[in-house]
């Protein structure tokens, strides 16, 4: 038992790290696009990448980890993956509505499980399929409000799932084939996101909010009368949040996969949802609190599965490393007769 703890306490810490992060840069944008108004989400995603690799550059620098030459067509291929998804998603929020934008998150789940099958004949047992199921139903009942969707909005958020299951089996995939930590990979890659970013920067004023200027004058604009110290600061402090957002998704993938880390995110989603009531009060009808009661019962139920094919390779391994004793010492004995 003591042997399944230790195989799985490194994802759990990073699990709960990646659920600390991303609760902090949900919170934090909230300010940064509501109080300060900057609405330039690609230009806050170059401001992140770029805080990301300063950070990653300097943690190195103090011997936090070793830099590692990998490359350069992969490293290539995973930025223009990770730009793709947050376009795709950034474009599909704005599109389409909130509840058919949750859909389109819950429907990331079932189309990891379809590329991983179809692109690397990595299939799943029936017992996690239903597992998956259930917690994803539940999901449904306990977010999900609107599903008011027109046909390129529906286009836009199959996308969208699209984009972001490929991004999250490729980051586990680039870490196992290029056999490089999550630091080293994400440090290595990120200054080809920074330079498609700063290209695509800019269309940021066809979606932007406040003003219907295009060009550099909406960025004059926001700086001239928002752009007050405070302002900035938060603004800085959300990159930094997206620092550890990045690099708790690489670690918690490489621990893991691309499945599990989609089912810490529906975890996730449903300890919002959770604290939103037990701690600030928020309504709680029936539908809700069922769909919250069956989401858990799928991750629990898919926790155990996981557990119990650690066990199962635990035992085996361990019978592997005693059979080489057992015949060296029924060897010796035959020796001695």
């Amino acid at each position: 038992m003591g042997g399944i703890v230790e195989d799985n306490l490194k994802p759990i810490l990073y699990a709960l790290f990646n659920v600390l992060s991303v609760t902090m840069i949900v919170v934090v944008n909230k300010k940064v696009f509501n109080e300060h108004h900057f609405h330039f989400p690609l230009l806050l995603v170059l401001i992140h990448s770029i805080i990301t690799f300063l950070g990653l550059r300097i943690a190195a620098a103090f011997g936090a980890f070793e830099m590692k030459s990998l490359p350069q067509w992969p490293r290539i291929v995973l930025a223009a993956s990770f730009v793709f998804y947050n376009g795709a998603s950034l474009i599909n929020l704005n599109v389409n509505t909130v509840g058919f934008y949750q859909i389109s998150k819950i429907l990331v789940t079932p189309m990891v499980m379809a590329m991983n099958y179809a692109l690397y004949q990595e299939g799943t047992t029936t017992p996690v399929k239903m597992a998956v199921l259930v917690m994803l139903c539940g999901v449904t009942m306990a977010t999900v409000t609107d599903v008011d969707v027109t046909a390129v909005g529906f286009a836009i958020g199959m996308t969208a799932v699209l984009g972001a299951a490929q991004q999250q089996i490729l980051i586990g995939k680039m870490q196992k084939r290029l056999q490089a930590s999550a630091n080293q990979l994400l440090v290595t890659y990120t200054p080809f996101v920074i330079v498609m970013l700063a290209i695509l920067s800019p269309l940021d004023h066809v979606i932007q909010q406040d003003t219907p200027a295009l060009g550099v004058g909406t960025y004059t604009t926001w700086f001239q009368q928002y752009g007050s110290a405070p302002a900035l600061l938060t603004i800085f402090f959300s990159g930094c949040c997206g620092l550890l957002v990045s690099l708790s998704t690489f670690l918690m993938i490489g621990a893991t996969s691309a499945l599990t880390y989609n089912i810490v995110g529906h975890l996730k989603t449903v300890t919002i949802l959770t604290m939103g009531v037990v701690v600030f009060g928020d309504s709680m009808s029936t539908k809700k609190l069922m769909g919250i009661a069956l989401a858990l019962t799928g991750v629990i139920w898919y926790s155990k599965i996981k557990l119990d094919l650690q066990k199962l390779k635990t035992e085996a391994s361990a019978r592997l490393e005693s059979r080489p004793a057992s015949a060296t010492h029924d060897l010796e004995k035959g020796n001695q007769n």
